[in-house]
């Protein structure tokens, strides 16, 4: 038996014709129209935040798939920022789709944009820096703060500020469901 007559019960007396095989890919394509290639399983998701009923600017949203009971996540991890109304637009990166994977997700809502390094820090990659410049005939003059903080991202992870209380963040209790079609997230948070 050929593998021709095991797909489409197809004998040797039948053989495969070009027609046959443009009608079947005509068919696949109209089928991938009509499903939307399986259903991309993303759909868009906007909406606004407040924090004590005042828009809240510059925070980033993470929309984090929340798993089954075996720890499978249903899509990637979808972002937003909001503008100085508080409005943002999701968007996952990693899947190259606006919105959010349709499903539970835990919501984590962040406002330490710019990392910041403590006095004792800086005071150590200087005194690391102006160490280095002198011992390479160099002068501990010349280390600028721009070195210092060049030196300290390489090296050290930085203190945030995180200006929300940590159940929308770090500790998030906020979950939202993203349903099909268009999705509006709107999070009025307390401090």
């Amino acid at each position: 038996m050929s593998v021709r007559s095991v797909c489409l019960r197809r004998t040797a007396t039948q053989p495969w014709s070009w027609w046959t095989g443009a009608q079947l890919s005509a068919g696949v394509c109209c089928l991938l129209l009509v499903t939307g290639c399986g259903g991309s399983g993303y759909a868009p998701v906007s909406g606004t935040v407040l924090l004590n009923g005042q828009p809240l600017e510059d925070a980033k949203l993470i929309f984090e798939p929340v798993g089954d009971a075996s720890g499978n996540a249903s899509g990637n991890v979808s972002y937003g920022r909001t503008d100085a109304a508080g409005r943002y637009t999701l968007r996952c990166p990693i899947a190259a789709q606006d919105g959010a994977v349709v499903g539970k997700h835990r919501v984590r809502i962040v406002t330490a944009t710019v990392p910041t390094y403590t006095e004792a820090q800086k005071s150590q990659a200087r005194a690391a820096l102006e160490k280095q410049e002198e011992q390479s005939g160099g002068n501990a003059a010349d280390v600028t703060d721009e070195m210092v903080t060049a030196y300290l991202s390489d090296r050290i992870l930085p203190t945030h500020s995180e200006s929300l209380p940590a159940k929308y963040n770090s500790q998030t209790e906020v979950e939202f469901v993203v349903e099909a079609g268009d999705t509006q997230a709107d999070f009025a948070l307390e401090q």
